[in-house]
């Protein structure tokens, strides 16, 4: 028994770097892909719970960190209060650092089913995503946290001070965080729909007022609504904007580029083809047409010009077989039919 573990040990780990590389040695069924995507949420959801555990040690000192970085102290009103939020950032540090990880198995899992052009595009994607997610975040923590708090501390007056508490402070600081992070993902979003043909850079730029309108909305929704926050938020956001354009432009030049090359050899190979097909079946010849001429030439000539939807291609074969009606006496029913239309 213990003999057999090592080597179903190592042909999971074959396996699982097989599929890594997009190299499975057979087709997996519809529940083998339940198992491996059931495999794939438990060493994530493990690997989460690992590094929550891990970063709860550190969790006091992450929470006076906030706190002191942010407004300099809070307080909590329930005695749950404190404990909620330590285990709010320890499950969120546990999260991030594990981002490596849960990557890895996510890619690994969706590997197999693209092929090699969707794998170039995915990966890439995927890894600029997560990298403007963390930049939003970032630039929330340091820039626009801190400012919008010092705007909002500043309504107080003599007898009306403020004592913020910690799990309000939290929920701030991460609800702003993450939508600037998703307001971060504008760059991704054009990519996707230029690939869609949905959007072209043409659109973009010619829609650019417009753009900085809805965004100088969306930021004035997500801030309190004075000037310097919005203008902080909206900045780097325009700025993206204009990036999603080349961004766009590349995408958009690169489609067209491909083609070019790709094209001339199947028609290349195409024509010789024909040409080839042409020379064997010479009564093709006159009654097709360049571009669906291969198609025409699979099928009998007879049926070639009896389907094709112009009159004079229809009447010439029997104006031309008329002289001969009279010697085939089998077929004169079906000559005078094709002549009615002469007499």
């Amino acid at each position: 028994m213990g003999a057999s573990d090592p080597v179903s040990t190592s042909s999971a780990t074959r396996g699982f770097l097989a599929r890594l590389l997009g190299r499975t040695a057979a087709e997996m069924t519809f529940l083998d892909h339940l198992e491996e995507l059931r495999r794939v949420i438990i060493s994530c959801l493990t690997a989460i719970a690992i590094g929550s555990c891990v970063a709860y040690f550190f969790s006091d000192r992450i929470l006076d960190y906030i706190v002191v970085s942010q407004v300099g102290e809070a307080q909590f009103l329930h005695p749950m209060e404190a404990f909620s939020v330590r285990i709010k950032i320890a499950v969120l540090c546990g999260v991030i650092a594990t981002i490596p990880f849960t990557m890895f198995e996510i890619w690994g899992f969706i590997l197999p089913g693209l092929m090699g052009k969707e794998r170039r595009i995915v990966l890439p994607m995927v890894v600029g995503s997560v990298l403007l997610f963390l930049g939003g975040m970032s630039f929330s923590y340091f820039v626009l946290t801190p400012m919008m708090l010092d705007l909002l501390m500043g309504f107080s007056t003599e007898h009306v001070k403020a004592n913020i508490t910690v799990s309000y402070l939290i929920d701030f600081v991460l609800k702003l965080a993450a939508a600037s992070g998703l307001m971060f993902q504008l760059p991704l979003v054009v990519a996707v729909l230029t690939m869609l043909r949905m959007v072209t850079p043409r659109f973009l730029w010619s829609k650019w007022r417009h753009a900085i309108v809805i965004i100088l909305v969306v930021s004035a929704v997500v801030t309190p609504g004075d000037g310097p926050s919005q203008i902080i938020l909206a900045a780097p956001i325009i700025v993206l904007y204009f990036l999603s354009i080349l961004v766009s432009l590349a995408i958009v030049r690169g489609r067209h580029d491909a083609p070019a090359v790709t094209s001339g050899e199947p028609e290349a190979g195409g024509v010789s083809g024909r040409t080839g097909e042409v020379g064997t079946s010479p009564e093709a010849v006159p009654g097709s047409t360049p571009p669906p001429s291969a198609g025409a030439v699979e099928r009998p000539s007879g049926l070639s010009k009896g389907a094709r939807p112009h009159l004079k291609d229809v009447l010439e074969p029997h104006i031309e077989d008329g002289p001969r009606a009279p010697d085939a006496p089998g077929d004169s029913p079906r000559d005078e039919g094709g002549r009615g239309g002469q007499t």
